[in-house]
């Protein structure tokens, strides 16, 4: 056996396992957590009426607005506050006892944090499954005798199954994609055990076998979300029904009603934007603050790279997802279930993958022609790999509510269908790719992973720019872009909101 083999074998009986280990301890920690963050606050925030109710609608959803490794930066400073505890753990119980300790208050915070950041994936799936149920259901039950509580364990939860899982499998996936948390805690995965085996030990072959198991991982959570969809479709509310009308809450329950929505904000959102604005104000005050501003220049190179990247990513799906419908087909459905696989895909995969392919062309290339490898037209089909289901999905939605009638009618006129498109569906469209765009803009602002390893030599990000500040305990400069990171997600995730409950909905039944 050759010495990649060698090498890979060490890697497996030493590493390998603990990788598997903590990843599959963080996703379950996690899922446990979004589950109690994200569905009682959609419950309550659809159905019931309480005072504050409107403003913690959206207010819940902006903790996605906040990166994890930013809010890692913030929750770092938990197992520091917890070193008299350990010290005294330690005197009392020995050496194994405070290894253990430490363990857990580290692993649980940094589960914690990645729930408190990532459980609106979870509500923003429950309020759109709650929504659309029919009051008559939820009626029927408490005619039965139910109270309200238990109608929601045994009406409303099983009908909101297929969102739920839905949602917990996108959180799996951004557990699983992380970077930044984990190596920021010291909880290495399989996304850090890839970028340890390629750049740390040089092994490209090793991490390419990692990075096969990552894909394997997800293949498999991506089969079992399917499964569960598919066998829960017989839960699923006629959209025709009675809309559910909210129930006025007064007293106990309506302050209950309102800790139990406003302690997610606060654990996700508000106490990392307080912490951060609070270094930043420290920096600026400090003698470096009044020299030098922290992502001054990846701040114009990010925000370029972002909107140009959005905005042709951004057009291209909404012409791939006309072309498909155009001349519906077995093959092109195939291909556009294909291309918005890669959101599903850890940012870390994508990176080695396409380092690969495009170092593999640029030595197969004649001499005349340029370099590829290390551009930024590489980071950017990166990103579109990556986040090409975002703007997929809206431009199919948005397609799908415009119907086929305004189309129909534009080729009878003798419209060819490009000119159907620039003239009939792309002013009907504008909302949904507005919405795309700036929640592709967001996503590609805050990316990591990927970012890290594709850069272009001496190219910084707002992204790269806080990891790298925070990575040498800089914490009161790497709040400067930290916090213009959360303010465009906020602004980004604002603007979708309002479109999604403004647009409006189909009238079809499912």
């Amino acid at each position: 056996m050759g010495q990649e083999s060698v090498e890979w074998n060490h890697l497996a009986e030493t590493v390998l396992g603990r990788y598997l280990t903590n990843t599959l301890v963080l996703v379950l920690g996690v899922s446990l957590l979004v589950l109690l963050m994200g569905v009682l606050p959609a419950w309550l925030v659809t159905t019931c009426e309480f005072r504050g109710r409107r403003i913690l609608s959206w207010a819940l959803i902006l903790p996605l607005a906040i990166p994890t490794y930013i809010a890692a930066f913030v929750f770092y400073q938990g197992p520091e506050a917890a070193i008299p505890l350990l010290i005294q753990v330690r005197q009392r119980f020995g050496v194994d006892a405070f290894l253990l300790t430490e363990q857990v208050i580290r692993y649980g915070l940094l589960i914690l944090m990645l729930a408190a950041v990532l459980y609106p994936y979870v509500y923003l799936a429950c309020c759109s499954a709650f929504a659309r149920q029919s009051r008559a259901v939820i009626e029927a039950a408490r005619c039965l005798g139910d109270s309200p509580t238990r109608a929601f364990v045994r009406a409303a939860l099983p009908m909101a199954r297929p969102g739920i899982v839905a949602g917990v499998a996108l959180v799996i996936m951004e557990v699983i994609n992380d970077y930044g948390a984990v190596h920021f805690f010291g909880v290495p995965t399989l996304t850090e055990g890839v970028f340890r085996t390629w750049f740390g030990m040089g092994d490209k072959i090793a991490a390419l076998r990692l990075a096969g198991i990552m894909m394997l991982v997800v293949a498999v959570l991506l089969a079992l979300e399917q499964g569960l969809r598919g066998r829960a479709r017989y839960v699923e509310a006629d959209a025709g029904g009675i809309p559910l009308r909210r129930v006025p809450l007064a007293g106990a329950k309506a302050t209950l009603a309102f800790l139990l929505c406003v302690v997610p904000v606060a654990l996700g959102f508000l106490y990392p934007v307080v912490r951060l604005s609070h270094w930043a104000g420290l920096y600026f005050l400090s003698d470096a603050g009044g020299s030098f501003f922290p992502g001054g220049a990846a701040l114009g190179r990010g925000f370029g790279l972002a909107l140009v990247t959005a905005v042709v990513v951004t057009a291209m799906a909404a012409l791939f997802i006309y072309a498909v419908r155009l001349r519906e087909s077995r093959l092109r459905r195939f291909f556009g279930r294909v291309a918005g696989m890669g959101y599903a895909t850890p940012g870390a995969v994508i990176a080695v993958g396409v380092l690969v392919v495009f170092g593999t062309l640029d030595r197969v290339a004649p001499p005349f022609l340029p370099l590829v490898s290390g551009t930024l037209f590489v980071i950017g089909f990166a990103y579109m790999l990556r986040f090409f289901a975002i703007p997929l999905q809206l431009s199919r939605a948005g397609l799908e509510r415009i119907g086929k009638p305004l189309e129909e009618a534009s080729r009878l006129l003798g419209h060819p269908p490009l000119r159907t498109f620039l003239q009939v569906d792309l002013p009907l469209l504008r909302a949904p790719l507005a919405a795309a765009g700036m929640l592709l803009f967001v996503d590609i602002l805050k990316e990591l992973p990927l970012t890290l390893i594709l850069r272009p030599a001496n190219f910084e990000t707002l992204a790269t720019t806080a990891y790298s500040l925070a990575s040498e305990a800089r914490l009161h400069a790497c709040a400067v872009p930290a916090l213009l990171i959360v303010a465009v997600g906020a602004v980004g995730l604002l603007v979708m909101n309002h479109w999604l409950q403004t647009s409006p909905t189909s009238s079809k039944h499912e």
